[in-house]
């Protein structure tokens, strides 16, 4: 395998069953993910777009072995992803941003238990309170935020401020691969435009590779290296942003781009 490669996806399918009626005899399947692949490399902005209900959150799951795969394999590094080995600490290297900064941090944590839980559940640092503070401290900094409010709560902070303290969780454990789950859309414009520089900053130091997913074409067009499009469960056309936006070759692909200037959105014949 290409040493490049930091995540390799293949074959991946997460197939749900279920019966329509009381009545029925036979199981319905909804293929939410059906027979992915695809590869990311070190220090790539790799993003995941699609509209809502195609499997952008649902592969995401699969990756951080949230949800148990129907199908298919996923390679860290060019080793089986497998998170019940403890050897390969492979919770630390894979890390996720989600959507909402408020909902992600627990209401009665403070800050800096929030920021330096995950470096004690993994030994980074021990568990004492001037341990945990002085982590805080310096994790706060490194996101622009002052340490002033390490023993604050969550419902004290802004939402800016709130997905800065996502941002300094994550980067606890130093992760090699970060998947940002639409990680501005709960934001305003100006404060969004804050965290994704941030996020960008943090790439170019720590040499993160980022997972990308979102429906912002516009911001996916000045951020990521490649474009992955989803559609049903599946991906209709993998292309370095240049190409995707100069010359795209699928149907849905073409769609979601006019879809940029245009307020409706009709789904293409696949």
């Amino acid at each position: 395998m290409d040493e490049n490669i930091i995540l390799s996806v293949s074959g991946l399918s997460k197939h749900y069953k279920y019966y329509k009626t009381l009545f029925d005899i036979r199981k319905n399947v909804i293929k939410a993910v059906d027979g992915v692949s695809f590869d990311v490399f070190k220090n790539e902005i790799f993003a995941v777009v699609g509209e809502t209900g195609c499997g952008k959150s649902t592969l995401s799951k699969l990756i951080l072995g949230l949800t148990e795969k129907t199908s298919g394999e996923i390679y860290f590094k060019g080793e089986p992803l497998d998170y019940s080995n403890k050897k390969k600490d492979f919770r630390k290297k894979i890390q996720i941003l989600f959507q909402d900064p408020y909902s992600s941090l627990n209401p009665k944590k403070k800050i800096y238990k929030i920021i330096s839980y995950p470096a004690v559940k993994n030994g980074i640092i021990k568990s004492r309170h001037k341990d945990r503070m002085d982590f805080a401290a310096e994790q706060l900094k490194n996101v622009g935020l002052s340490e002033n409010i390490a023993s604050n709560y969550p419902h004290m902070l802004s939402g800016g401020q709130r997905q800065r303290v996502g941002i300094a969780r994550c980067l606890s454990v130093q992760p090699e691969l970060l998947i940002l789950d639409e990680p501005v859309s709960a934001l305003d414009v100006s404060i969004s435009a804050q965290i994704l520089n941030l996020l960008m900053d943090l790439q170019e130091r720590n040499g993160m590779s980022y997972i990308f997913i979102t429906h912002d074409l516009k911001l996916v067009r000045h951020l990521a290296d490649r474009v992955c499009v989803m559609y049903g469960g599946k991906i209709m056309e993998i292309a370095k942003t240049e190409d995707f936006f100069n010359a795209p070759v699928h149907s849905y692909s073409k769609t979601l781009i006019e879809s940029m200037t245009s307020m409706s959105f009709t789904r293409p014949n696949l």
